[in-house]
């Protein structure tokens, strides 16, 4: 693995840098009159949308919304687009989750936005795109270099800067949500600084296996569906994520010795939940991994995670599955987050 030529290991190390910029930039000052739009429910519901990574980077926010009693979906834009468009009104917020602003779905999405019929704001990297030209001056910008391979530093900005606005648009702490930020991009700036040594305990935890599996709740479920992602994207390792509860209405049936689950320990409400399931899937031989910050009671066997809270818990959470994903790619004998198929711009349907 070459760490000076793959241009996916450098996205990875950039992050916290990556972070600490859109940190310094952000400007809650724009958001305010949406902020009291919202408050004086002017809108009848709020739907977030987007496709892949950008899309599940949204989740987090999804919850803080419907958490503040604000009617809320998350729908990726290919249904809103085809089977959902009765969901847009008058009255609708559309907010668009998309690093580029112009993949296949978004531009199609936004031939049929109407500024005089619905409000757009658009969480995007690209200001010079269709979905930032048509959002004018409601933009949540990520402020990320251009990436050339899987999401990474567009992702982990997009959970922040979008976790942020989430809190001026509920009236909550947005300071605490930044000082929770400021201590997560310095957990995972010490993270990255010995990923050599955690690709390590990777390695001695994480076999090829014929089935893996990515479990969480809560928040997150942002980790697990993008982690799911990045595994085909980076690794060409088909892996499946699921909402935890979900797994045990079926797929509990793949519970063997062939069996990889990753287990996020994620909300402090639900992990007696996820602990449950931890020591099920043990006992029927499985190769369950706890993911968590490092404790000294944490459940066994255990990969840490940079030691997160608050809204930066989902950022952190990724960190382990990307450096999986340089594990298995190593395994398989391809170059980790290199496209075979696809461009970093999907712009087909």
């Amino acid at each position: 693995m070459n760490l000076d030529t793959n241009p996916y290991i450098q996205d990875i190390l950039s992050q916290a840098d990556a972070l600490q910029d859109a940190l310094a930039r952000f400007d809650d000052t724009p958001f305010n009159p949406i902020a009291h739009s919202i408050q004086r429910g002017d809108f009848d519901r709020i739907i977030l949308t987007g496709m892949g990574a950008s899309f599940y980077a949204a989740y987090p926010v999804w919850l803080r919304l419907i958490q503040a009693g604000i009617p809320a979906y998350w729908l990726d834009a290919a249904e809103l687009l085809h089977h959902a468009q009765a969901l847009l009104s008058e009255k609708s917020l559309l907010w668009v989750f998309s690093q580029s602003g112009r993949s296949a779905e978004i531009i199609a999405l936004l031939d049929l936005y109407k500024p005089d019929r619905i409000t757009l704001l658009a969480t995007v990297n690209d200001l010079s795109s269709p979905l930032a030209k048509a959002a004018g001056h409601l933009i949540i910008p990520l402020w990320a270099q251009p990436e050339q391979s899987v999401s990474t530093r567009t992702y982990l900005n997009t959970l922040a800067l979008s976790q942020l606005a989430a809190l001026v648009f509920t009236s909550g702490e947005v300071q605490v949500g930044i000082q929770q930020l400021r201590a997560t991009i310095t957990a995972i700036s010490n993270y990255l600084a010995d990923w050599t040594l955690h690709l390590q305990e990777i390695r001695a935890r994480v076999r090829l296996t014929r089935n893996l599996v990515l479990l969480g709740r809560g928040y997150s479920l942002a980790a697990v569906y993008t982690g799911a992602l990045i595994l085909g994207e980076a690794a060409k390792v088909g892996a499946i994520g699921l909402q935890a509860g979900e797994f045990r209405h079926g797929p509990l049936e793949l519970a063997d010795s062939e069996l990889t689950a990753l287990l996020f320990a994620g909300p402090p409400e639900t992990q007696p939940l996820m602990a449950r399931l931890h020591h099920d899937l043990l006992q029927a031989e499985a190769n369950s991994i706890w993911i968590a910050p490092p404790t000294a009671d944490a459940p066994k066997p255990h990969i840490p995670m940079p030691d997160a809270t608050g809204i930066g818990a989902p950022l952190a959470e990724i960190l382990p599955i990307q450096l999986l994903t340089l594990h298995l790619a190593n395994e398989l004998g391809v170059e980790a987050g290199k496209f075979r198929h696809i461009g970093k711009v999907t712009l087909s349907e």
